[in-house]
């Protein structure tokens, strides 16, 4: 092979693995927004804990203006809302008997990613503690996901999904345990009725012998 077919044939090969590589490259996931500034992670701060206070306090007034126009929250017991008013009356539907106060608090490390500069998805866990009219304390592990997107200079809440072992949570335990006293409580007044009833069918089976009038 001549000089002149040797270098056109590296040409050639160079032109299509670079062509190869753009194609590629094209193909490949782009890669997350990897830095907020510091003002806008303050400001997301500023938001969850808007929306802590109001779920703690039962006060929505001052979370709406931190909820996106297509706000939606997802609650432990796959009930979704999309307006906060709907939601509020539904929380406050909780506070009937047994249950007298719940307080919501995040715990450990959230973990966030920046799909852009304006939208974030972060994730982690809490716990929400139950106080019931007897004065018993329960505690319930949850695990949460929000959206917010920053809207006009304001971070909003856009999604927001709670989830729970619905089979382990002190709501369900203290079911449980009325469940167990009612039905104790019954067996107890079942033995009772049943004791009394027996006691009233025997006396009158054995009347009482009533004594004879003395001879005249």
């Amino acid at each position: 092979m001549t000089k002149q077919g040797q270098a056109s044939r590296n040409r050639f090969h160079q032109r299509f693995w670079s062509t190869l590589l753009i194609l590629v490259g094209l193909n490949l996931p782009q890669p997350v927004w990897a830095a907020a500034s510091k003002q806008d992670l303050e400001a997301i701060a500023r938001t969850r804990d808007i929306a802590l206070q109001a779920i703690n306090s039962r006060d929505f007034s001052k979370i709406e203006p931190f909820l996106h126009p297509a706000f939606t929250i997802t609650t432990v017991d796959n009930r979704i809302f999309h307006r906060p008013q709907e939601f509020e009356q539904y929380w406050n539907q909780q506070f009937t008997a047994p249950i007298k106060n719940i307080a919501l608090e995040l715990t450990g490390e959230t973990t966030r990613t920046f799909l852009s500069a304006d939208t974030e998805v972060a994730y982690g866990e809490a716990t929400s503690t139950f106080y019931f009219t007897d004065g018993n304390v329960g505690v319930m592990p949850l695990r949460w996901t929000a959206v917010l997107q920053k809207v006009q200079g304001t971070w909003m809440i856009q999604t927001l999904h709670f989830s729970s072992n619905l089979l382990d949570n002190p709501v369900l335990h203290g079911a449980q345990m009325q469940g167990r006293i009612l039905a104790i409580a019954s067996g107890v007044g079942g033995l009772l009725v049943g004791a009394i009833a027996v006691w009233l069918l025997r006396r009158r089976s054995n009347p009482a012998i009533q004594p004879s009038s003395p001879e005249s």
